[in-house]
């Protein structure tokens, strides 16, 4: 599960997310549509604590689950890994 509560993302000055709040629960399925550049990895990234150019506030909450986040795009070192030692 994963509980997520009154959460603003914040990138300067500049709201990207106000109040948001959802819960996810096993099985559940989440799709986020939008533009390019309209926040979407932005909102990602903050949620699981990997953005550091934006703050957020509120509460996300994983209740003991592992989340994993796969980049959009791989640095050169990563390429040249197999994909079980990226993954794991």
């Amino acid at each position: 599960m994963l509980e997520v509560k009154n959460v603003d993302i914040l990138i300067s000055t500049h709201y990207l997310i106000e109040d948001l709040s959802f819960t996810l629960r096993s099985g559940d399925k989440l799709a986020i549509i939008g533009e390019e550049g309209n926040g979407k990895s932005t909102l990602l990234k903050s949620i699981l604590g990997r953005c550091d150019y934006a703050t957020l506030r509120g509460s996300v909450d994983f209740k003991g689950n592992k989340v994993g986040y796969l980049e959009q795009s791989l640095n050169t070192e990563d390429l040249e890994i197999k994909v079980y030692e990226y993954l794991f």
